[in-house]
C-alpha cells in the first residue's frame, strides 16, 4: 500500500485544498477552513499516497491537554488502516508521557464512527455532551448529517 505518514505545521496551498476536499465530503462545507489549516498551533499529520493526501489528523495542545480535533480519511481509503497509521504516529511521536488526551466523536443514528479507533488506542468513552452543535448546526457550516434538525451527539473520550 506504501502510505507515507508525516507531521507538519505548515501545509502548502495544494495540500490545504486536498484536506478541505476530504473535510467537505466527510463533514460538510465549511466544517474546516483554509484559515484553520494555516494555524501554526494546529499539529497536522497527513497520510500520503503518491504525494496526494488521502487522510489527515489534526490536534492541538490546550491547557496541558492534547485534543484530537479530527481524523479524516477519504472514503475510498477508509477501512485500509490509514486512520490507525495516523493515530499510531500521534501516540508515538506527539503525545508526551502521561499527557491527558481528549477526543470528541460524533454519534449519528446510534453509531460513533471514531469509537473503534479511539478504543483501540486506549481512549475510553467518558460521557455524552449531547447535541453540542445544535445552535450552530447547518449555520456555521453545512453539515452533511443535517435533515430539518441537528442529528449529531458529541461523545467525549479520554485516557
Amino acid at each position: 500500500m506504501s502510505i507515507k505518514v508525516k507531521e507538519t505545521v505548515f501545509l502548502d496551498e495544494i495540500e490545504i485544498n486536498q484536506c478541505l476536499s476530504i473535510s467537505k465530503k466527510l463533514f460538510g462545507y465549511g466544517y474546516h477552513s483554509k484559515k484553520f489549516f494555516l494555524q501554526s498551533n494546529i499539529i497536522k499529520i497527513i497520510a500520503l499516497k503518491n504525494n496526494e493526501i488521502v487522510g489527515f489528523f489534526t490536534t492541538q495542545r490546550i491547557n496541558k491537554k492534547i485534543i484530537i480535533d479530527c481524523i479524516a480519511i477519504k472514503y475510498k481509503w477508509q477501512k485500509k488502516k490509514i486512520g490507525s497509521l495516523l493515530t499510531n504516529y500521534f501516540f508515538k511521536n506527539i503525545v508526551r508521557n502521561n499527557e491527558k488526551v481528549i477526543a470528541y466523536a460524533w454519534k449519528v443514528n446510534n453509531k460513533i464512527a471514531a469509537d473503534k479507533i479511539n478504543v483501540k488506542f486506549g481512549l475510553k468513552k467518558i460521557k455524552s455532551l449531547g447535541k453540542y452543535w445544535k445552535r450552530k448546526c447547518n449555520k456555521s457550516f453545512k453539515c452533511i448529517q443535517y435533515h430539518n434538525s441537528c442529528k449529531c451527539e458529541c461523545i467525549l473520550y479520554s485516557n
